[in-house]
This record gives structure tokens, sequence and C-alpha cells, in this order.
């Protein structure tokens, strides 16, 4: 046979005011305790950047009623350290002495709230000279394209380099900056992807920017062929040579096609090279082309030369 308790609605009620005063009881005596606080460092000095701030939270311990001890641990502001009051030691080793600063962070804490102590006796720092320079960006991109396309121009970075400051040493050892890598495959349209930069590792590096955008122009490309000029550099006098015109083959974007005229091309033998090297002929070499186009072989690659006295 179940037997059936009934509690009295009276108990529960001097149960819940039993505890509200032990609890206000308990939270209105002091206590000592440990409280863990975030720390911001304001106030570098000009010129100067933070290399290294070992410590980002500092534990101190104080003497408060457990009212403020709960509040404090559930909500506080972070304890301000001012890096234009450290103390330099040597190179870019700065540092806080803790007794220092026990009347600055009394100040900051809430009201009620007493600093016993901090738990560490020396705040360490690193801060070094500020410096700042532009360095180029480069891509790192595989690109495979559909049969007969490809670039109809170089690919385009924006920005193409960027401007960076940090500590003067690292700064000075930086002359690049690396984007990730990406791999396209089967490309045949116009393409653009956001790459995100590489920052050397354990550098703090400040900048604007974290990617970059890279466009490809791509375009079918079909092969041409034009006439050009052949120059003779350092002739002797009474030289004639044949022929006088060399057969460019080259590679180009339908779209530029029309761009391609033989003066976007030099062509130019050297004869002290084949004085040199006692050849009976000259060896015509490409020394400058138009970007939009890819040239693919000189037709003929000798040019035949005779010198009248």
């Amino acid at each position: 046979m179940k037997k059936n308790f009934n509690i009295p609605k009276t108990f529960f009620g001097f149960l819940i005011a039993s505890v509200f005063f032990w609890l206000l009881i308990n939270l209105s005596k002091e206590y000592n305790a440990e409280v863990e606080y975030n720390i911001e460092y304001t106030k570098l000095p000009q010129q100067k950047t933070l290399i290294e701030a070992p410590f980002n939270k500092l534990t101190l311990n104080v003497k408060s009623s457990g009212y403020n001890l709960l509040m404090s641990s559930i909500n506080h502001k972070p304890i301000i350290l001012q890096l234009d009051k450290a103390t330099k030691e040597k190179g870019n080793n700065y540092y806080f002495l803790s007794k220092n600063l026990l009347p600055e962070i009394q100040l900051q804490l809430k009201s009620g709230i007493e600093l016993n102590s901090i738990l560490v006796d020396t705040i360490p720092l690193k801060i070094g000279l500020l410096s700042s320079k532009k360095v180029p960006l480069k891509p790192n991109v595989n690109i495979s394209f559909q049969l007969g396309y490809g670039l109809s121009k170089p690919l385009t970075l924006t920005p193409d380099s960027i401007l960076i400051s940090g500590n003067e040493t690292d700064v000075k050892e930086i002359e690049f900056l690396n984007l990730d890598s990406a791999t396209l495959e089967n490309i045949s349209k116009n393409t653009n992807i956001t790459s995100s930069i590489i920052f050397p590792e354990g550098v703090q590096i400040k900048t604007n920017y974290k990617s970059a955008n890279i466009e490809l122009l791509v375009d079918k490309f079909t092969e041409g062929e034009i006439e050009v000029p052949v120059l003779v550099k350092n002739a002797p006098k009474g030289i004639n040579i044949f022929p006088k015109k060399v057969k460019i083959i080259y590679k180009v974007g339908l779209k530029n096609f029309n761009e391609i005229t033989p003066d976007l091309f030099k062509i130019e033998c050297d004869y002290l090279e084949t004085e040199n090297k006692e050849l009976n002929y000259l060896t015509p070499k490409l020394k400058s082309s138009p970007n939009l186009a890819t040239v693919l072989r000189i037709v003929p690659d000798k040019i035949d030369f005779l010198i009248y006295e």
C-alpha cells in the first residue's frame, strides 16, 4: 500500500527563504580570491611597434565581498597597461614591474575591490622600431587550358603590391609576399579568383590587405606569321646579308590578331658572336616582341652574309 506524503507549501517557502538568507550572508562576507583579467596595451610610442606581449591575461589576488567577487568574475573591464611607461632593458626588451603597477591597477578595479598582489613579478614585452615599405605580391597559379585556348595577356593582380609595416628588422627581410597556390583546369573563358596573402610565420606584419584578386583574360588562339627586317650588330663595312627579312611564326589570341604589326618585333644578329665562334652564318635572335603574342619560331634560323671590300 502506497503512502502519500503531503508537504506543506509553507515548507518550500521557508526553504527558499533560508537559502536566500544564506546566500545573502555569505555574499556579504569578505574573501580573498584570484581573479583573471584581460590585458589591453595602449599608448604605444610613435615609430614603435609591439613585437611580442607574452601575457594577454593577468591574475590578481584581490579582497572584496563575495558579491563583488562573483560579479567581477562574470564581467569586468580589461586592465589597461600604457606601453609608454614600460621600462627598457636591452635592445627590444622592455618590462613592467608588477609591484610598480599596483596603484595604477587598483584605480581600474571596481569600487569595493582591494588589490592585494599580482601573481607574476614581471610582465615582459618586446617593442621594436616601426618600419614600412611596399612589397610586390607573387601569384602561384597552375593553369591548364582547353585545346586552342590561352592567356590573351599576362594575368593581372589587384593589388599587385601592398604596403606593410612592422618591426624594422622583420620588414627589411621581406622582399615580396607569396599568394596561396591555386589550380585552374580546362580553362576556356575569362576567370577571376581571390587568393590569400601568405605572411611569414612568427612575424607581426600589419597591412590593409589579406588577399588579392587574380584576373585571367582568356582567348582562343591562332597562329600567324609576319616578316620582320634583320638588323646586324657590330657589322663590318661592306657586309651584305641574305635574306634581309625573316619570317616570325607566332601565336596570338583571336581578339588581338589585328594588333600585331612588324614594328612590334625586333630581330638582331651579332657579327662579333659569329666571328668569335668562327661561323660562316649569322644567327637571328629575337630582341623584343609584343606581350600579346608568343613567338614560336624564326624562319630561317640562319642568315648568310658576304663582305665586299
